[in-house]
């Protein structure tokens, strides 16, 4: 765990947002969006869904996608 503000933990958690910015290359906005929210901002299917103006199911898809891109890249 790292102090809130400290230019280590600052440096650690930009980091590991370039990392997952790399990570999304190449996935559609609405994929990345959705995957974001859900993980940054802990956002439910339904929220996600208003947000990008889509039905659950597609925020499902979606989220499918996203973990699917991950994971392919991450055995590549």
């Amino acid at each position: 765990s790292c102090l809130v503000g400290s230019e280590m933990c600052i440096r650690d958690r930009l980091e590991t947002l370039q990392a997952l910015d790399e990570l999304l290359d190449g996935l559609k906005p609405a994929i990345r969006k959705a995957f974001l929210w859900s993980q940054l901002e802990g956002l439910g299917y339904a929220e996600i869904g208003q947000r990008l103006g889509v039905c659950q199911r597609s925020v499902k898809r979606y989220m499918a996608q996203a973990y699917e891109h991950c994971l392919l890249a991450e055995l590549q």
